[in-house]
């Protein structure tokens, strides 16, 4: 499996966002919150659900994105078949690899069955 995160990595259609929200597990920290739920497709799938309501800048909205994506391309291989909807949460700015520890750890958790 390559490390690249490509267009069949991502979820972009609005079914498939609504398939992981509706009975998905969910997971909260600090920065972010997953939820996630198995998926009949072989690889993990990434979601993205930045809101204005947390942070108004788009520098900072695309800074949580960037991490995201960054952090599930590089941990893809060991998530399985599940799809990912990452939020991120009010809160006080960060360094990044904070953030991205903390997303790391939501994965795990919520992939635990």
């Amino acid at each position: 499996m390559s490390l690249r995160l490509t267009r069949e990595a991502k979820i972009l259609k609005p079914s498939e966002y609504a398939y992981i929200f509706k009975g998905g597990k969910r997971a909260q920290g600090k920065y972010w919150q997953v939820i996630a739920k198995p998926i009949k497709n072989p690889r993990p799938r990434l979601g993205l659900a930045i809101s204005k309501k947390v942070t108004r800048l788009a520098v900072d909205r695309n800074r949580f994105k960037r991490i995201a994506r960054e952090t599930f391309r590089l941990e893809q291989q060991g998530l399985d078949n599940w799809g990912f909807v990452v939020m991120a949460r009010k809160s006080k700015p960060t360094r990044n690899p904070v953030l991205s520890a903390e997303l790391l750890d939501l994965f795990k958790k919520v992939t635990k069955i």
